[in-house]
């Protein structure tokens, strides 16, 4: 018989690259709709761009590392999509393309490209932009305002929940206002409903696991209830701070990346205690508006971590109870054959 070698992993399960990311293009997809609701065909205009930025820097540094380009591929498409979600419906196009180069060229390729990042390379996108312009990046319009399709955009702008919880303030809108999503804000990240139905979505597929995003949004809501950081206190506090923020978002696209999250179910469980700890004292402690995605990168830094220390707690704990099981099988094959502690080959000689 003739065998094949073939590259890991070698696990058999319904789920690929594939499916994963074309799960997450279907779901962002959905957000995009809510966005040209509410802004206009200008959300669509930055999301094509974004994507086509993306996939083009990441098919460029795949060719240059001798590879060929595969059209499968949907992880660029993924990050093009995140950007500008996380952004102003009229954030200015440069900014845009620059986030996605950054992304792709400094964040994701020079780890290795696609399986291979350490970082989460939408949020480092992100998190450059946010350094580089603040101001572009924080100055969100009113929304179910149509915005002009191309050069700069001059509308009125609003401030976010963020912002005024930032600042020690209480939201002025409601909590049918927040959950229909007709609050400024990012693009993507205002329609709660729908984000909560791509979330649930996800979790069907398998494409997410529901430990991370479940306690991530458990403990910020917990923190946020018992430690609230503006006027709002108890339930309004984690309302506002959950729902009303890009929290949810990020629990559902972002914080979960496959790539960049532990492997182990109690790594995972770990990763988002801590990664809801690490958000809520980057948005106490933060220098802007909306930290998030600083968290999120802190915590791509620790997931190696805690897989290891994940893998050793098992490893004790499997030998712990290999170890009991042979104490449990020695002690058996030692009482039987034998008669009040003489063999039982002895025990039939005296007979």
């Amino acid at each position: 018989m003739k065998l094949f070698p073939k590259k890991a992993p070698h696990i058999s399960s319904d789920t690929s690259n594939k499916t994963v990311m074309g799960d997450a293009v279907v779901t962002l997809a959905a957000l995009y709709f809510m966005s040209v609701c509410y802004y206009g065909q200008r959300a669509v205009q930055l999301g094509l761009l974004s994507v086509a930025v993306c996939w083009g820097a990441d098919a460029f540094c795949v060719w240059l590392r001798g590879r060929k380009v595969s059209l499968r591929n949907f992880s660029p498409a993924v990050t093009g999509m995140i950007i500008p979600l996380m952004m102003p419906a009229n954030i200015p196009f440069h900014v845009v393309v620059v986030a996605d180069l950054f992304a792709i060229l400094l964040v994701k390729q020079p780890f290795g490209g696609l399986g291979n990042n350490l970082f989460n390379p939408a949020a480092g996108g992100l998190a450059f932009a946010i350094a580089c312009w603040p101001a572009q990046m924080f100055s969100y319009p009113v929304p179910n305002t149509s915005l002009d399709l191309w050069g700069e955009v001059s509308s009125s702008v609003s401030s976010s929940a963020a912002y005024t919880l930032s600042i020690g303030g209480v939201p002025m809108e409601d909590y049918t206002t927040v959950l229909l999503g007709r609050q400024a804000g990012p693009m993507g990240t205002t329609c709660v409903l729908v984000i909560l139905a791509c979330l649930l979505y996800l979790i069907f597929r398998g494409t997410v696991r529901y430990q991370q995003s479940l306690l991530l949004l458990l403990t910020v809501a917990a923190l946020s209830f018992f430690f609230p950081r503006g006027a709002a206190e108890g339930v309004a506090s984690a309302f506002y701070e959950v729902l009303a923020t890009p929290v949810l978002f990020c629990a559902a696209f972002m914080f979960t990346d496959p790539v960049t999250s532990p492997c182990r179910g109690i790594a995972k469980g770990v990763y988002g205690v801590l990664g809801g700890i690490i958000m809520v004292l980057f948005t106490r402690f933060g220098g802007y508006e909306q930290t998030m995605v600083f968290a999120i990168l802190l915590m791509n830094a620790l997931s190696p971590a805690l897989d290891e220390l994940a893998e050793g707690y098992i490893t004790k704990k499997r030998r712990m109870r290999y170890g009991r099981k042979v104490a449990i099988d020695l002690s058996g094959e030692d009482d039987f054959g034998t008669d009040e502690g003489v063999p039982a080959a002895e025990g039939a000689q005296n007979a």
